[in-house]
């Protein structure tokens, strides 16, 4: 018996970690080839690590659906492609330095354009893909649990 009532909370785990699925990242990781790299952490938030010459030098941490994805645009002056907060999730992206051993909230981020994406389109592209398809998953589980009961007793 006492076997049984221990396995049922490790049932309930697995069942809500299955229902909620992580983002693909391969095909981000594949395109910026160490240059960025792209992980969901335990708050279900994308990590950017951004590397030179095989060292971390700084880390973003952001929530998809605080991106704006029409905002996902190729910055010819930086040579990289630009992160926006949506207007109102201003400050939505961390970003610590290692070197000056600093944190800082934006609302903006850019990140280096692959060698291979010369105007960063590919980049965009899976980026705002990434974006979207989250964004789509918090609006269908908003709109599948309403706000206020429906049902009403009968008299």
């Amino acid at each position: 018996m006492d076997r049984r009532l221990r396995a049922i909370p490790i049932a309930l785990l697995l069942l809500g970690t299955a229902h909620a699925q992580s983002p693909d990242l391969r095909p981000l990781n594949d395109a910026f080839a160490g240059m960025v790299t792209f992980k969901m952490d335990k708050q279900a938030r994308l990590v950017l690590d951004h590397y030179d010459q095989g060292n971390r030098f700084r880390q973003d941490v952001l929530r998809l659906e605080d991106l704006a994805p029409d905002a996902i645009l190729f910055s010819a002056e930086e040579d990289g492609i630009v992160l926006k907060c949506l207007p109102d999730k201003a400050q939505c992206i961390s970003k610590e330095i290692f070197k000056l051993d600093v944190v800082r909230l934006t609302s903006r981020v850019t990140i280096p354009r692959p060698p291979q994406d010369v105007e960063g389109s590919t980049s965009i592209q899976l980026l705002r893909d990434l974006v979207l398809s989250v964004q789509a998953v918090g609006e269908k589980s908003r709109d599948e649990t309403p706000a206020k009961p429906t049902r009403r007793s009968a008299r």
